[in-house]
């Protein structure tokens, strides 16, 4: 399978996965995971900037439509893609080629602080642009926690599924 189209069977999955399921789901009576991260996170570094960030807006502002929220999740979805080549070069080898690096290339170990980066952005951006109030965060901050570790655990059991063939 073409790896563009690969790319695009995933968000399509977790899309559906998204509005279908996850959005209807409230463990302990108010913990939403936030699985629509994960494609967005496995999108190439090497590929065109823009191209990516077209995508993940397209992919977030679709998730906005359905569940009427404005462009959060647009707005969050581009800002990660964003923020993940800043992420690479503050944590890569010196010696390691940054627009070849491929995130289904590393361990999980690796892949582990990576995803708990940016679910935790993600939570504290998708707080950050409903409210536009960034005190609100602060008062949020033990629930933005606890949602990270069970979007986390989603994240990792979704990652055994689709990756762990992949490790080198």
């Amino acid at each position: 399978m073409n790896y563009n189209t690969k790319h695009i069977v995933l968000i399509t999955v977790f899309y559906l996965l998204q509005i279908i399921w996850f959005n209807h789901i409230l463990l302990f009576g108010k913990y939403m995971p936030v699985v629509f991260l994960l494609p967005v996170l496995w999108l190439p570094l090497e590929k065109n900037e823009v191209t990516n960030l077209l995508l993940a807006f397209i992919y977030g502002i679709s998730i906005d439509l359905v569940s009427n929220t404005g462009g959060v999740f647009a707005a969050t979805s581009v800002t990660i893609v964003y923020l993940r080549k800043i992420y690479f070069f503050m944590v890569k080898n010196p010696m390691q080629d940054i627009e070849k690096f491929q995130i289904n290339k590393i361990g999980f170990v690796q892949r582990a602080p990576y995803y708990l980066t940016f679910i935790f952005l993600g939570q504290i951006f998708v707080f950050l642009f409903e409210s536009f109030h960034f005190p609100l965060v602060w008062h949020k901050l033990p629930y933005i926690l606890v949602n990270t570790l069970i979007t986390f655990i989603f994240f990792t059991l979704i990652d055994l599924l689709f990756l762990s063939t992949d490790k080198q």
